[in-house]
C-alpha cells in the first residue's frame, strides 16, 4: 500500500511540471479581437501564445512603416498565423523605434524582452529548451516536454529574399535590442536537441515570432524587466567582440545611483553610458562605438554599495 501511494505520489509530481499557472491576477489578455493566455515561469509573467496582430501581407513584400501593422503568415495562409502567430520584421515588430524594451507591437502594459530577460528565462528552466517546447514540438533529443508553460510552437520563419520556411524545425524570436541599423539581436529553439535560448545576431529584414513579456508591476513600460533581481549583477556584452554596437544588461535589487562607464586599456574614461537614478530592475544599453578605434576595453557599473567591471573587445 504505501508503495502504491509512493507511486501516485510521483505522478502527481510529474504531472505538476506540467502545470499551466496563468500570471497572477491576469490569466488571460485580450488584444486587438484575439484572447491570450499567460504563464507566469519564476517571476517572469508571460504571453503564452506568440503574437498574432495585424493585417497580412504577401511574404514577397516588405512590411512598411505606416498606420498598419502588417505581418507575414506561413505559406501566406491566414490559418497558419491563427495557430503559429505571426511573422514580423525587426522594426515593424518595435514600430520604428530602437529603445530595447520598448512595447512595439505587444499590448499595453507588455513589451519585447530585452536579452536579459530572455537569460532570465533560461536560467529558471535550467537551460534546457525542450521545457520551453509544446509537448509534439521536435523529436527524439529535441522533444518538447513544456514543463515550463512556454509552450513555444516551431513556427518557422521568413528569409530576407522572401521564403518562409522551416516550419516544424525553428522557432525564433526577436529582442528588443538592435546591432547595428541593418540587424538586430533574437534568440530560438529547434527541432533536434535540446539547445537554450543562445542569443544570436540576424538581418532586421527576416521575420520572426514575437512572444511578449509583462511589463514591471507598476505598468510603466521603461527599460527594466517585470522581476525584482535578488542581487545587483554586470551581465557579459552582446555580442563580444562587437564593430560598431553592443549590448550591455544590469540588474538591480533596489533603487540606486548608477553610473555605467566605459575605459580604455590606459584606465582613461572615454565615454559614460549612464549617469543617474534607477528603480530595482533590469536594464539594457547600447553602446555605439564607431568613433573608437579597435582594441580591448572595460565597462564599469558603480553604484552606491558596489562596483563592478567586465572586459569588452572592439574589432574593426
Amino acid at each position: 500500500m504505501k508503495k502504491f501511494y509512493f507511486i501516485i505520489f510521483l505522478l502527481l509530481i510529474a504531472r505538476s511540471n506540467y502545470s499551466q499557472t496563468p500570471c497572477p491576477e491576469t490569466p488571460t489578455v485580450t488584444y486587438a479581437g484575439k484572447i491570450y493566455n499567460t504563464v507566469q515561469i519564476g517571476n517572469q509573467c508571460w504571453l503564452k501564445e506568440n503574437l498574432d496582430v495585424g493585417t497580412r501581407i504577401n511574404g514577397s513584400l516588405n512590411q512598411t512603416n505606416d498606420s498598419t501593422i502588417e505581418k507575414y503568415c506561413y505559406n501566406d495562409s491566414i490559418a497558419n498565423c491563427d495557430k503559429y502567430g505571426g511573422l514580423y520584421q525587426w522594426n515593424e515588430a518595435m514600430q520604428y523605434v530602437t529603445t530595447p524594451g520598448t512595447q512595439g507591437i505587444c499590448p499595453t502594459g507588455w513589451h519585447i524582452p530585452i536579452p536579459a530577460e530572455f537569460q532570465t528565462l533560461d536560467t529558471v528552466v535550467n537551460r534546457n529548451g525542450n521545457s520551453l517546447k509544446a509537448v509534439g514540438q521536435g523529436s527524439g533529443n529535441g522533444a518538447g516536454t513544456n514543463t515550463s508553460g512556454f509552450s513555444a510552437l516551431l513556427a518557422g520563419y521568413r528569409e530576407d529574399n522572401g521564403h518562409i520556411g522551416y516550419l516544424g524545425i525553428w522557432a525564433i524570436f526577436w529582442i528588443s535590442a538592435q546591432n547595428d541599423p541593418t540587424s538586430a539581436l533574437c534568440t530560438g529553439l529547434n527541432n533536434s536537441d535540446s539547445s537554450d535560448f543562445s542569443i544570436g545576431i540576424s538581418p532586421k529584414a527576416y521575420g520572426y515570432s514575437i512572444r511578449c513579456l509583462k511589463d514591471i508591476p507598476t505598468g510603466i513600460n521603461d527599460h527594466s524587466n517585470n522581476i525584482i533581481p535578488k542581487s545587483i549583477d554586470l551581465l557579459q556584452n552582446f555580442p563580444n567582440p562587437f564593430n560598431p554596437n553592443t549590448t550591455i544588461s544590469y540588474s538591480l535589487p533596489e533603487r540606486t545611483k548608477v553610473v555605467l562607464s566605459v575605459y580604455n586599456g590606459l584606465g582613461e574614461k572615454v565615454t559614460e553610458l549612464f549617469n543617474g537614478e534607477k528603480a530595482a530592475g533590469t536594464y539594457s544599453v547600447e553602446w555605439n562605438a564607431s568613433k573608437f578605434v579597435s582594441g580591448v576595453y572595460f565597462y564599469e557599473l558603480k553604484t552606491d554599495k558596489f562596483t563592478l567591471t567586465k572586459k569588452l573587445i572592439l574589432m574593426k
